[in-house]
C-alpha cells in the first residue's frame, strides 16, 4: 500500500483505504494528545485544539508555541496500524523546529510513542507510507543556505522498530551513520584506563546534529553551539558559542565538551550512538532521548 499526504490532503492507492486528514482511524483527535518532543523544554507537550501556547520562560513576554500541522498519514506499516503527524515548535526566537511524531495503536486508542527531529526552519513537502516505511519529503539547508531559506530537497525514510522511528538507512553497512533527526543524550564515557564519566542526569547532557552541519549542545546549565563534519565514520566537532552560566559544583560540563571536541570516529550499534576519542583514549556512549 502507498499512502501520501500532501499538505492537508491524504490519498491512497486503490490497495489502501483513505484516512481522514482531521482524525486518525477510530476518531482519535491528534490535536488533543500528549506528545514526546525533542524541542519542548520538558520533553513532553499536551496540545489543546491542535496547539500549545505558554511563556518561553517565567515572566517572559515571548511565547513558546507548538502546533500540529495538517500533514499526517495513517496505514499499515510492518504489519501494524501506525501513523505519523508533523509538529512545529517555536521557542520564542527565530527558530521553528519540525518533528515527526509516531502514533501507535493501543487498547485506549492512538498514543504517541516516539518523535524525531526533522530540522530547524525546514519545509515539509509531503509525508507518505511506501514499502513499509514512513517517507518524508522536505526542503532542508544546503551547505551555503542561510537558516531562513533552505533549498536542498531531501527524502527521509523511517522504519518502525518496537515503538520507535528508526532511520531506514541506520542498519546499512558502510557509508555515513544517520545521526541527524534525534536528540542524543550522554550515557557515559569509558576511558582506556577503565575509569568512567557518568552524568547524574543524562537529559542535562545532549547533542543534536542538524542537517546543515551545525550542532546544538546542552552541557548541564549551559547551551552551546558549533559545527560538525563527517566523512564516512570520521567525525569532527567544533564548539563556537556558549552561554556563560555558572553550573553547580560537580558539573561535568567541561569534561563533556572536551570529550565531544575530542571525538574522531562515530558509529551506531543496537540503537546507541558511540563516539571514539582521539588517540584511542576512550569512547562516549549516547542513547536516543525518550
Amino acid at each position: 500500500m502507498v499512502c501520501i499526504t500532501l499538505f492537508s490532503t491524504l490519498a491512497c492507492t486503490p490497495h489502501g483505504a483513505a484516512v481522514s486528514a482531521a482524525n486518525g482511524p477510530g476518531g482519535n483527535d491528534p490535536g488533543s494528545m500528549t506528545y514526546r518532543s525533542t524541542s519542548f523544554p520538558s520533553g513532553r507537550v499536551t496540545l489543546v485544539g491542535g496547539e500549545y501556547r505558554g511563556p518561553a520562560a517565567p515572566g517572559s513576554a515571548s511565547e513558546l508555541i507548538v502546533k500540529l500541522s495538517d500533514q499526517r498519514v495513517f496505514g499499515t506499516v510492518q504489519g501494524r496500524e501506525a501513523g505519523v503527524v508533523v509538529l512545529a515548535t517555536s521557542l520564542g526566537g527565530t527558530g521553528s523546529f519540525y518533528e515527526l511524531a509516531l502514533l501507535s495503536r493501543s487498547a485506549e486508542g492512538w498514543v504517541n510513542t516516539d518523535t524525531v527531529l526533522l530540522g530547524d526552519r525546514v519545509k515539509v513537502r509531503a509525508i507518505a507510507i511506501e514499502d513499509d516505511r514512513f517517507v518524508v519529503h522536505l526542503t532542508t539547508h544546503g551547505p551555503n543556505d542561510p537558516l531562513c531559506c533552505p533549498t536542498l530537497e531531501v527524502t527521509k525514510r523511517f522504519a518502525v522498530q518496537g515503538d520507535r522511528l528508526v532511520p531506514a538507512a541506520e542498519g546499512a553497512t558502510g557509508g555515513e551513520p544517520q545521526i541527524t533527526g534525534t536528540v542524543w543524550q550522554w550515557v557515559q564515557t569509558l576511558y582506556n584506563d577503565d575509569t568512567k564519566a557518568v552524568p547524574a542526569q543524562q537529559i542535562n547532557y545532549t547533542i543534536r546534529f542538524m542537517e546543515n552541519g551545525t550542532v546544538d549542545v546542552k552541557a548541564d546549565c549551559n547551551r552551546k553551539g558549533g559545527t560538525y563534519a563527517t566523512e564516512g565514520k570520521k567525525l569532527s566537532i567544533r564548539i563556537t558559542r556558549s552561554t556563560m552560566a555558572a553550573c553547580e559544583e560537580g558539573s561535568l560540563e567541561e569534561r563533556f565538551v572536551r570529550d565531544l571536541t575530542g571525538g574522531t570516529t562515530i558509529f551506531l550499534k543496537d540503537g546507541f550512538l558511540y563516539i571514539d576519542l582521539k588517540y584511542d583514549t576512550g569512547t562516549m556512549k549516547f542513547s536516543r532521548q525518550q
